[in-house]
């Protein structure tokens, strides 16, 4: 099912709770269904917040069932070329908390809790798949 909305923080709510719709009807109980949010959340908040700095642009929502059992969601928007994944941060255990850097952990949050990841900038979009099976 594909669903547009208005890049704004305003219609945020709609754009999880039309995701989280789609994971539970994927069959995901509701401890998945909260990290699958989680990480679509902080996907949205970043295109919201840097792909259009000086507009309110639209968001392509796109849920659908992946070559196994699970949920594919992808997210598309026309904002800024931007691969997240670049500037993703890894987390080390172990090295002191001085030298890590405030933010940029989203992109590790959403790596840890999805099974794929993966970005594409195809005909002037900024394509985002986020793919979680179920075990």
């Amino acid at each position: 099912m594909i669903k547009n909305f208005p890049a704004s923080l305003d219609k945020l709510h709609e754009m999880i709770q039309f995701v989280k719709e789609q994971t539970e009807s994927a069959g995901f109980d509701s401890s998945i269904v909260s990290k699958i949010e989680l990480a679509t959340e902080e996907a949205l908040v970043n295109i919201i917040s840097y792909g259009y700095p000086d507009r309110i642009g639209t968001i392509e929502i796109l849920c659908s069932p992946p070559e196994k059992l699970g949920i594919k969601i992808v997210i598309k928007d026309h904002g800024i070329p931007y691969n997240p994944l670049t500037d993703a941060k890894k987390y080390i255990v172990g090295n002191p908390l001085q030298s890590r850097t405030i933010g940029g952990y989203g992109v590790f949050f959403i790596l840890k809790i999805m099974d794929e990841v993966n970005y594409k900038r195809e005909d002037n979009y900024n394509v985002l798949t986020l793919v979680k099976y179920r075990s």
